[in-house]
């Protein structure tokens, strides 16, 4: 799949663009899209309460939950892991698992 990278606008394809559709299905939450009210993730809904672990704890679940939803896109990726910190800006969330029979790791900002 080819696609454009929403920072440069220059093309990108295969586990760039991967990570692009990744980061766009998490930082987007449900319902947040007009025609396709189901696409994204509900780990945004939890961002103006990182105050305890157990926040943590609830968005790595909503993180790797989203994985498994079809019409976000990013069924090739199988996640074996999900570690979610803070930081200055918000929300970090490091994935490991397998891209199309491949071990990877990449992580997202929320």
């Amino acid at each position: 799949m080819i696609g454009m990278d929403r920072n440069t606008g220059r093309t990108i394809d295969g586990w760039q663009q991967f990570v692009s559709r990744a980061t766009q299905v998490l930082t987007t939450p449900v319902g947040g899209r007009e025609h396709r009210r189901r696409f994204g993730s509900r780990v945004p809904e939890l961002l103006g309460r990182l105050t305890s672990d157990e926040v943590l704890i609830l968005a790595q679940g909503r993180a790797i939950a989203a994985f498994y939803e079809p019409i976000n896109g990013i069924t090739d990726f199988q996640p074996t892991r999900c570690v979610a910190s803070r930081h200055a800006t918000g929300l970090r969330l490091a994935f490991e698992g397998t891209w199309l029979n491949r071990r990877v790791t990449f992580e997202v900002a929320v």
